[in-house]
């Protein structure tokens, strides 16, 4: 595994971080100087966001392509991150590990510490892929958002999610006692909101009255 250390980043020339001269470009070397020493922590968004605060008019790095979205690495993970202003937020909650965070260094080029295990820089390459310095190689997926389908018919829900392409998975009926729910869709699973691959199947729970005197 490769781990960039103070002297790696010293023999490669000038850094781009340090090529200008105000308050946003001063912080971000020195969350880069905390990160190259392995000692990132809950500062990191904080001095960031004070800086991106006083110098608000200064332009994010354009990207060879917009890394906001989800990854898959061919395996289960699918990592998300966010780009806020060169500043990098890797959600690693798919693979149950802590939140990875990290900067942008110029046009092609990230720079990312995993808490449980090190820091590497990545190469962006059209079109939406990550190849990391330890030879890993990330995949932008396209993603849709699980519509709400929480309260509709079993039609209205199929028609919906079908919109959004994405399918019916299993679809189960139940008994709800708490009378809210008439052949309606009382529970689905992924959550509305939750990020899934085009052609995911949503699993629906259909709530059925009980008995008529069961309920108010």
């Amino acid at each position: 595994m490769l781990i960039v250390t103070d002297r790696d980043a010293a023999n490669q020339g000038p850094n781009p971080l340090t090529s200008g001269p105000g308050p946003r470009e001063k912080a971000i070397v020195r969350v880069r100087d905390k990160i190259l020493g392995g000692v990132l922590t809950a500062a990191l968004a904080t001095s960031l966001s004070v800086a991106g605060a006083g110098a608000a008019s200064a332009a994010a790095t354009p990207l060879v392509f917009d890394v906001n979205g989800t990854f898959t690495d061919g395996g289960s993970a699918q990592p998300v991150i966010s780009d806020v202003d060169d500043v990098l937020t890797v959600d690693m909650s798919s693979q149950h590990r802590p939140t990875a965070t990290g900067v942008v260094i110029n046009s092609d080029t990230i720079l990312v510490t995993f808490p449980d295990d090190a820091t590497y820089t990545a190469k962006l390459q059209a079109p939406n892929t990550i190849r990391w310095s330890n030879g890993s190689t990330w995949q932008k997926l396209n993603v849709v958002r699980v519509p709400n389908v929480l309260d509709e018919t079993r039609a209205s829900a199929t028609s919906i999610l079908t919109s959004a392409g994405l399918a019916v998975g299993t679809v189960r009926k139940v008994v709800d006692k708490t009378c809210n729910h008439n052949n309606t869709v009382s529970d689905q699973t992924p959550a509305p909101g939750t990020p899934a691959a085009p052609g995911s199947a949503v699993n629906l729970t259909i709530g059925v009255l009980p008995q008529q005197s069961q309920c108010p």
